[in-house]
């Protein structure tokens, strides 16, 4: 059912983009209408044939529905996107941990809850991940399509079966009109005509093995020039193979009956075959024969109004509706040979129209349009007023403001991060950039700040941790002159409870409108001096590409949150991948973090491995989660295949296994984990269970958990996952 629901959704895709296709085809032709020949018209009409049969269509930015995806986005605010692998939470956030089959025991009420929740996972397996109105809608459209292929089919074998039971003409005058018309037409094949009473109206069938079938009193009553013309539109039909474009377009009408504008395209689409099959017959027999062939078509039309014509079931309409009979007559009476003189531009424009139209959108994400740096920057997950880079150049770009670093630090002394703290309550509003230096025995802490601060006011901490406030204790200031600065030196001291004197120093001053501050800290015998303090003073300067490089933190253990497109940039590049990065998941799921940190494992040759993981929640449940992460390591998923098990880490570091079992969600082969608890047996009775899903993208695994998530609603937001396409880096 599962597979069915996806053909029925793809059916549903296609349908809606033929649609949309053939709404500007027509708005083209009605404006082009004098300019091209009916023969172009109706070619015009195979881009939505095409649309509607072909399955997979090549993607392209100059795709038609790239441009209404570019549409609808500039209608609303640009949103980031999102990824994840292996799931782990922020602090104080918990991911679940496996109970199938671990060694002990349940209270009673866990255990019914174990069974009811593996009840719902057997038969998660066994049914489609689609809602129950798309099952629904998929066997009532399959009902249908089986119906009409069914009736088409008959039909066709009825017409097969009925040209058993016909008489072939064998009367010389027949024979040599018929003759004639070939040769005329360049049919090389011979063409039998048949009578009996399989119709009022002559008619040309067979996909592979043509033939004509011509009721006695027809041919026996239409003189020759009449007869030819007769036979001349058949062979035309037979020439331009609109045997075979009718059966497709009948085809595609079983597949997409559900559509009522595939109905009302199709019956278009068998009219201007009428046209394009008049104007066809005429420029081979010539614009003198166009009044006598018109006439033909009259007198056609009138024995046919006289009689019950033959039903054709999905084959369009009848083209003898008294409508398209007019516009017949009409083209005719105003055909001239060779009118179209720009035919060969309209074969240039309809391949563009292709080009255009049968393309999909390049599943453009917002990493794949060429934004400025200011939209690079713009926040995914909303503002917030604090920020923390390891990389002195991102702050640079959070600051919004150029500020100077030391390019002298003291020995030992290495940056660590940098903190961007922004206030729009002040006035005016406060912007202020920390940035942290450590080393084994000194550390620093930089500020720079749009609005000055006194820092008269602060704690002092000893070495044994006893904190004083400024309420117990006594603030000191002095001046100091560093290369033509004014510096000045607050000196907070305090007494501890053991009866030290414990100090701390801050050095404040501006510089082009910015208020900087350095506090630093000694340990053991280590000191800093006021010399020393003022070299590092003495080498501030504007950031450079040498600066940027050299103050960064590179540790793996490092914990770096994911802000916006810069960042996304910037640590796929780290991580060697391009991950999938979605904003939104269905049900009402948004992103709502999104960071990088280490791989936690005993193997020294995937320490450095680097993941990224998100965190979906959804504002009308609350306590809900959706933990996403992602790893280059395709080993998670192929050691699951071979042992259909897979490992989790328990609070203390004692690890556990947890049985898993392949599902198939969307085409894709997805791991999924028994229910479990996150910590195992260290886990409370309050814990809920909780499932994970693994899958593989190429080299990527890819992981889901899900926290107090409907059983239904998983493999949705799974199959939504399983879909998303890698963000392109490149575009």
């Amino acid at each position: 059912m599962d597979i069915l629901g996806s053909i029925f959704l793809w059916m549903c895709y296609a349908s809606l983009g033929a649609s949309l296709v053939a709404i500007l085809l027509v708005a083209i032709k009605k404006g082009v209408s004098q300019a091209i020949s009916w023969r172009m018209h109706h070619l015009l009409w195979f881009i939505v044939l095409a649309r509607l049969m072909i399955p997979v269509l090549p993607e392209s930015s100059f795709s038609l529905f790239t441009w209404v995806f570019w549409a609808s986005n500039s209608m609303s605010a640009a949103q980031p996107l999102s990824f994840s692998a292996e799931p782990q939470l922020m602090p104080n956030t918990q991911l679940p941990v496996v109970i199938s089959e671990v060694s002990h025991e349940l209270k009673d009420n866990e255990k019914n809850q174990i069974q009811t929740e593996a009840a719902k996972d057997e038969g998660m397996n066994a049914v489609s991940s689609h809602p129950v109105y798309i099952q629904v809608l998929t066997v009532v459209w399959l009902v249908g399509v089986v119906f009409l292929l069914a009736r088409l089919f008959a039909y066709l074998y009825k017409m097969h079966n009925k040209e058993r039971f016909l008489m072939r003409v064998t009367d010389e005058r027949v024979f040599s009109i018929m003759d004639d018309c070939r040769k005329k037409f360049g049919v090389k094949r011979k063409i039998h005509v048949y009578t009996g009473t399989l119709a009022k109206g002559p008619l040309i069938s067979g996909l592979f093995s043509p033939w004509v079938y011509c009721p006695r009193d027809v041919y026996q009553s239409l003189s020759d020039a009449e007869l030819y013309h007769v036979f001349s539109h058949e062979l035309a039909h037979h020439k331009r193979k609109d045997l075979l474009w009718s059966f497709l377009g009948s085809l595609a009408l079983a597949i997409h009956w559900m559509n009522p504008l595939v109905w009302l395209w199709i019956r278009k689409m068998k009219a201007d075959m009428e046209l394009a099959c008049d104007e066809y017959v005429l420029e081979v027999l010539g614009e003198k024969e166009s009044i006598s062939y018109g006439m033909t078509l009259l007198s056609f039309a009138r024995r046919i109004s006289e009689r019950r014509p033959l039903s054709y079931p999905l084959y369009f309409h009848h083209s003898h509706h008294s409508d398209q009979m007019k516009r017949r007559i009409q083209m005719i009476s105003k055909f001239k040979k060779g009118s179209y003189p720009l035919s060969a531009l309209a074969v240039a424009c309809g391949l563009a129209i292709s080009v255009v139209t049968l393309t999909n959108a390049a599943e453009p994400t917002p990493l794949q349009v060429a934004v400025n740096q200011d939209e690079k920057l713009r926040p995914l997950f909303g503002n917030t007023s604090s920020k923390m880079t390891n990389r002195l150049e991102k702050a640079e770009k959070l600051a919004g403001f150029p500020f100077k670093v030391p390019s002298y630090l003291p020995s030992g002394v290495t940056y660590n991060y940098s903190n961007i703290l922004s206030s729009s309550v002040s006035e005016p509003s406060e912007n202020t950039v920390i940035h942290s230096f450590i080393g084994e025995k000194i550390s620093l802490m930089i500020g720079v700040s749009t609005v000055e601060n006194t820092m008269e006011s602060f704690t002092v901490v000893s070495d044994d941790g006893t904190s004083k406030s400024s309420v117990d204790s006594t603030l000191s200031q002095e001046q100091i002159s560093v290369k033509g600065k004014s510096v000045k030196v607050n000196t907070r001291t305090a007494t501890s409870n053991r009866g030290s004197v414990i100090k701390d120093v801050v050095y404040l001053w501006s510089d082009e409108g910015l208020y900087y501050y350095i506090k630093g800290e000694a340990k053991g015998e280590a000191s800093l001096e006021n010399k020393e303090i003022a070299k590092i003073i003495e080498s501030f300067q504007t950031l450079n590409e040498e600066l940027r490089k050299r103050y960064a933190n590179y540790d793996p253990l490092n914990h770096d949150e994911i802000y916006d497109l810069d960042d996304l940039e910037y640590f796929s590049e780290l991580i060697g991948f391009a991950p999938v990065f979605p904003l939104d998941l269905p049900t009402g799921y948004k992103a709502t973090e999104a960071y990088v940190n280490q791989r936690q494992t005993e193997n020294k040759e995937d320490k450095h491995k680097r993941i990224i993981n998100m965190t979906f929640e959804n504002p009308e449940k609350p306590k809900t989660f959706v933990f996403f992460e992602q790893i280059k390591d395709k080993s998670i998923v192929e050691n699951m295949r071979k042992t259909k098990k897979t490992h989790f880490e328990r609070s203390d570091g004692e690890k556990f296994e947890v049985p898993v079992t392949s599902l198939n969600i969307s085409g894709q082969e997805v791991f999924r984990t028994v229910l479990y608890k996150i910590d195992d047996t260290l886990s409370s009775s309050k814990d809920k269970y909780n499932y994970t899903y693994f899958w593989l993208k190429e080299d990527v695994c890819l992981k889901v958990t899900f926290k107090e998530v409907e059983a239904d609603v998983q493999q949705q937001l799974v199959a939504a996952l399983v879909k998303e396409k890698a963000i392109d880096l490149k575009k």
